[in-house]
């Protein structure tokens, strides 16, 4: 009896749950039949500042909110949408706030809306920079100054909508110093990396990794699916984020080690960051805070030498430690492609660094040179500590950060009548971020896959079609309840071709990965390659015959492809 009372009220329970999904899926049908009323006004002013360019933001601003590939530019210039927002006037964007906040009440879109205006609104934040440079020295977003002495793969900054993160990898130099010798990104959706050293495929010939893909960027922008753009000039490569974040990695080498000096922009206006920059909230102080973690005092002692050393020795040690382990990345949560047998703890070292260095503990001669080599080379008095200390210790030549520049000039901006395509050459196969695959083994073990295996990185997924390499940051399915299923018609979207599938390569021999460049329209149709006419028959052993007479074979010609 008991089970057939509970029987009936788990069939009960099924029905209303049932209705209650099929119940707001009508809702949501219906709400979304009405999204491109809603959603017209916003379309309107952006189309009437600019036929084209505003016509392509106003197809492409849901596609920036739920981190999807974003429609080919059909305008000159290389910018990303939070570029193109940037050069709509400000009272026609008063206009698109005030439309797009009368729907944020909406039950059903109204996260959707939200976001929205997160990301027109923040065209007017100020952008606020942190970094991580020289060996290395960090310059929070708030303007606190440290050396972050360490080895591992930490958060340098995350947003809390997960639509934009920076991971770098420490790596030791000597016993007492560590540089960045890659990072990896969200780049809203989009997944990319920088390797300096430790290539994880073996291929040194370019440092970008692009969903797992080597890429080569040349003096054009590549157009990543989702909206972002990624430059390079110089060897400095330049990212910038579909929602107006961007980073700038340049590189240096010392002790015949590749590293990058990093710089992070953020809007923190209405967004939250968190990370070893700081939370961008313009308190200084609190930088460090953690819920029962109590950092130490940032007082160093003037006059006595002895003690401002001991002080600030065991400010060190605290963020070598218990600061780093706040922000050290964990396997599923890694954004850095590996070899195979390879994952974040290959590259992690808690006993570092064995001791810890201060300027206090250079000798008068070695500053002073430190000094003249810093002030020649325009370091501010700001950031002159950290100057000295590279200086001194590694010889890092003087390193000012550059300001980054926009795109275009706003001055120079006419209307566009007549689209132009403007897109990558050849793009490669390019798959979003999306939710790792959980594996219960241990971590570091290669995961298998209905399609293949892949390294243990722990959030991939290796298949037939290819590979998806994911973190947490994953952009909602469509159909969600803050997606409307009826957007604005996009503009024409880039097709990915097939992906390839990949196979972690063992040190230390790799194997080496073509990097993608750009191919003609056409490709050249190999030659045919001649062959012999006939072989001669061998001669049986058992009793002689007459020597069949062979015909002369002719020389193999080699093809363009350098086959035989």
């Amino acid at each position: 009896m008991t089970g057939l009372k509970l029987h009936t009220m788990k069939q009960s329970y099924i029905i209303l749950t049932s209705c209650l999904v099929l119940s707001a899926m009508n809702s949501f049908a219906q709400k979304s039949a009405n999204f491109e009323k809603d959603y017209e006004p916003v379309r309107n002013e952006l189309q009437n500042w600019d036929p084209v360019r505003g016509a392509w933001l106003a197809d492409n601003l849901p596609a920036v909110v739920n981190q999807q590939p974003v429609g080919v530019r059909n305008f000159p210039e290389n910018m990303t949408p939070h570029q193109v927002l940037a050069l709509v006037p400000k009272p026609t964007r008063e206009r698109m706030e005030a439309a797009i906040a009368a729907n944020q009440s909406d039950p059903i879109d109204g996260t959707f809306w939200t976001e929205m205006n997160t990301i027109v609104s923040n065209v007017s934040c100020v952008p606020t920079r942190g970094r991580s440079y020289g060996d290395p020295h960090l310059q929070s977003f708030d303007g606190e100054r440290f050396s972050f002495q360490t080895v591992g793969e930490f958060v340098l900054t995350k947003s809390s909508d997960s639509k934009m993160e920076v991971q770098s990898r420490q790596k030791a130099v000597r016993d007492d110093f560590s540089l960045n010798t890659a990072l990896a990104m969200n780049v809203g959706g989009d997944r990319v990396c920088l390797y300096a050293e430790d290539h994880p495929d073996g291929n040194s010939s370019t440092p970008v990794r692009l969903n797992g893909q080597p890429l080569s960027i040349g003096s054009k922008p590549y157009f990543l699916d989702n909206g972002g753009v990624i430059t390079m000039s110089g060897g400095t490569y330049v990212v910038d984020w579909p929602t107006g974040e961007s980073l700038t990695a340049a590189p240096g080498r010392t002790s015949g080690v590749a590293f990058y000096n990093v710089s992070v922009s953020v809007n923190p206006c209405s967004r939250n960051y968190t990370g070893v920059l700081g939370n961008a909230n313009g308190i200084r102080r609190d930088d460090f805070d953690a819920p029962g973690v109590s950092a130490p005092i940032r007082f160093f002692p003037a006059g006595n030498n002895n003690m401002g050393r001991d002080v600030e020795k065991q400010r060190l040690i605290w963020l070598a430690k218990d600061f780093a382990d706040l922000n050290r990345i964990t396997q599923s949560t890694s954004l850095f492609d590996y070899g195979m047998g390879e994952s974040t703890f290959s590259f992690t070292d808690r006993s570092f660094p064995r001791f810890h260095r201060s300027i206090r503990d250079l000798d008068q001669e070695r500053r002073n040179r430190a000094i003249r080599n810093c002030e020649r080379g325009g370091v501010s008095a700001a950031n002159m500590d950290g100057c000295i200390y590279d200086n001194a210790y590694l010889d890092i030549p003087p390193y000012v950060a550059p300001t980054p520049a926009p795109p275009v000039d706003p001055g120079t901006i006419v209307p566009v009548r007549d689209p132009i395509v403007n897109d990558n050459p050849e793009p490669p196969v390019r798959q979003p971020i999306t939710q790792p695959t959980r594996n219960p083994s241990a971590p570091g073990a290669p995961v298998t896959t209905p399609g293949g295996i892949r390294g243990n990185s722990g959030n991939e997924t290796d298949g037939p079609a290819g590979t998806v390499r994911g973190n947490g940051a994953a952009p909602r399915s469509p159909g969600s309840p803050s997606t409307p299923t009826s957007r604005p018609t996009p503009a024409p979207v880039r097709t990915p071709t097939t992906r390839p599938t990949r196979t972690p390569t063992s040190r230390p021999t790799p194997t080496p990965t073509r990097t993608p460049t750009p191919r003609p329209t056409t490709r050249p149709t190999p030659r045919p390659t001649p062959r012999p006419t006939a072989r001669p028959t061998p001669r049986p052993t058992s009793r002689p015959t007459p020597k069949p007479r062979p015909s002369t074979p002719k020389p193999r010609t080699p093809t363009r492809s350098g086959r035989g």
